[in-house]
């Protein structure tokens, strides 16, 4: 925790209560708390699932601030917002990859509250992650840790995070456990924001998100297409877009024209967006072990000379997995699993990369999936081998692979 001597710290508001009693314990230390809420919607635009993340009223966080005795200051974020969140994340849907919106809406989130700051003369800025920022006092860098309460540590969310973010970043709860806030917020005497619990796993998982595609793209580029059986090639079905569908999916719903039933334990493991195709296949065949890793923002000091053991953690509530990173050029990294690991990563999936796995665990980099499978001699085995039998005309196995292979996008 930085020294207070009174100073003025800028506090991201959601009306929940995290971001209560963050400003809360912010004032008991001394510190001239100011609340920022953030517009990401027009009133009225469809926001898909983000419903349960964007505050919506901001006049309920007003009423917390005032309780509280601290300015409230609403700011639209709806531009920048919809161009490094919405925008980004239409285009990945479409193109059969996915993606983790809620990382870099932190970082929306930060840029907006520094851009902000400047204007009370202060350079503190708070939210109310359950993660550390700690100040490296051999290199003068900042570190992004996990925090104490490693079953509800966030620093897997803030890892898109840059040294500007992190050098005058406060965590309040950072020492603190989710059920020592709980406890303080019964302290404080208002009605909070609720955050609705989803039962997806994911937040691209939400059905809620095939309406916010829709909203903002044009039709010929939600394409048509047909389900096919991956180690068949058979055509199962025909589908109403690829936005409805994602990598991983299961349980798929039978075509009530044929009245064809998808075997349930089978779920989509391509989406090839050009020609609108989506392949599904028993999940048990899925492996990775290798994974090309883009866009890799390393933290500050970090030795990419030589390979380095790490852990890897590849979803907010995912495990950490051991690995070994080889760093290549153009902030690419090539990603070796101890193990072999069962299922399948997708392009575009957000990934971390700590120093251990527990407590005092350090972030040490992030990227973006850009191909992950089983490396061998002729490259990615992304996806499972094929079991194909001739058909009566004794089709050349030859012609029937390049057909497999021109479907694919390959």
């Amino acid at each position: 925790m930085k020294e207070t001597n009174n100073k003025t710290v800028l506090i991201a508001m959601t009306g929940g209560i995290e971001s209560t009693v963050s400003a809360y314990l912010l004032k008991k230390q001394g510190y001239k708390c100011i609340g920022i809420g953030l517009q990401l919607f027009l009133e009225g635009e469809e926001t898909g699932p983000f419903c349960d993340v964007a505050v919506l009223d901001l006049n309920k966080i007003k009423n917390i601030c005032n309780y509280l005795d601290i300015p409230f200051y609403a700011v639209n974020a709806v531009d920048i917002f919809a161009y490094h969140v919405l925008d980004p994340l239409v285009g990945r849907v479409l193109s059969g990859h996915t993606f983790e919106p809620l990382v870099f809406l932190n970082r929306v989130l930060l840029e907006v509250m520094i851009e902000k700051s400047k204007k009370f003369q202060t350079n503190l800025i708070a939210t109310a992650h359950y993660a550390k920022v700690l100040k490296n006092q051999k290199t003068g860098s900042f570190e992004l840790m996990v925090a104490n309460d490693l079953e509800n540590d966030q620093s897997y969310s803030l890892a898109g995070l840059s040294q500007k973010h992190l050098q005058n970043l406060i965590l309040p709860l950072s020492e603190i456990r989710k059920k020592e806030v709980e406890k303080i917020s019964e302290l404080i005497k208002v009605e909070f924001i609720p955050r609705i619990k989803t039962k997806y796993k994911h937040i691209m998982h939400d059905p809620r998100m095939i309406d916010l595609v829709e909203a903002r793209s044009s039709t010929d580029l939600r394409r048509l297409g047909s389900i096919y059986d991956y180690a068949s090639d058979n055509s199962l079905c025909e589908h109403q877009g690829i936005h409805r569908y994602y990598v991983g999916q299961s349980n798929l719903v039978f075509d009530k024209k044929t009245e064809l039933q998808i075997d349930p334990l089978k779920e989509i493991i391509s989406i090839v967006p050009f020609k609108g195709n989506i392949f599904i296949d028993f999940p048990n065949r899925l492996k990775y072990q290798n994974v090309l890793i883009g866009q890799f923002q390393a933290s500050a000091n970090l030795d990419m000379s030589l390979a380095l053991s790490c852990f890897a953690k590849i979803s907010p509530k995912g495990e950490k997995a051991s690995c070994r990173l080889y760093f290549k050029n153009n902030k690419q990294v090539l990603v070796v699993f101890d193990e072999e690991r069962q299922g399948l990563l997708i392009p575009g999936q957000f990934v971390v990369f700590y120093t251990r796995q527990g407590i005092k665990g350090k972030v040490i980099g992030a990227g973006l999936v850009e191909v992950a499978g089983v490396f061998d001699e002729y490259g990615y085995n992304t996806l499972p081998p094929k079991t194909v039998e001739l058909d009566e005309e004794n089709e050349n196995e030859t012609n029937k692979k390049n057909k497999q292979i021109e479907r694919l996008g390959f």
